[in-house]
């Protein structure tokens, strides 16, 4: 793939981003509900992209000719490379600017965090990995490391689902990725806009 083609790739995906900027400065709701912009301008792109607008022009015209949608296979190609990279950058950059306390100071704020984390990531294990043994597995037949794709999702987030990519393709489940992605993208939709109208409530 040449440099040209990264690039416009960046370009487009860039311009997919700010277009999702300027939709949740239009909407009152979508601001109501802290929506973050990536996640509007991702769900255009599926929908000018293969899965939908690539999908409708298939069964209307009977082939290939936008298969892609608006898009173009090198973009694809260039934006799935760009998750495993970019989440470097996003720990590398976590404590710029910032002081570390002392260890006591850390542990009186943090602690009760990292116990409640420990157990939420512990208890999502726990039902994943027993569902994945008990339903998943010996009916569906999907691999056991399919119980893992709760934790992944939803307390990893996207980053997490990107950064273990090249894992689920190692141990033969490909499609745990994108699974993964899809969980993190519920967990995202569902703790904002169920967050949003607790509080509201509250």
């Amino acid at each position: 793939m040449s440099y040209d083609a990264i690039g416009f790739a960046i370009v487009i995906i860039s311009i997919v981003l700010v277009i999702g900027k300027w939709i949740r400065l239009q909407s009152v709701t979508l601001q109501k509900l802290f929506l973050p912009s990536s996640l509007i301008g991702g769900f255009l792109a599926l929908l000018l992209g293969p899965e939908v607008l690539g999908r409708i022009i298939g069964a209307v015209t009977g082939s290939n000719v936008m298969e892609y949608g608006i898009f173009t296979e090198a973009m694809y190609d260039t934006w799935a490379a760009l998750p495993g990279l970019l989440i470097n950058i996003v720990f590398a950059c976590l404590f710029i600017g910032f002081a570390l306390p002392s260890v006591k100071s850390m542990w009186k704020t943090g602690g009760p965090q990292i116990a409640l984390g420990y157990t939420l990531s512990w208890g999502q294990y726990v039902v994943g990995l027993g569902l994945a043994m008990m339903i998943l597995t010996p009916f569906f037949d999907l691999p056991p490391a399919a119980g893992a794709l709760i934790e992944i999702g939803f307390v990893g987030g996207h980053g997490t689902a990107a950064g273990l990519q090249g894992t689920f393709e190692q141990i033969g489940f490909p499609e745990g990725y994108d699974l993964a992605i899809g969980l993190a993208t519920v967990g995202v939709l569902s703790g904002v806009i169920v967050g949003i109208i607790m509080l509201n409530w509250g």
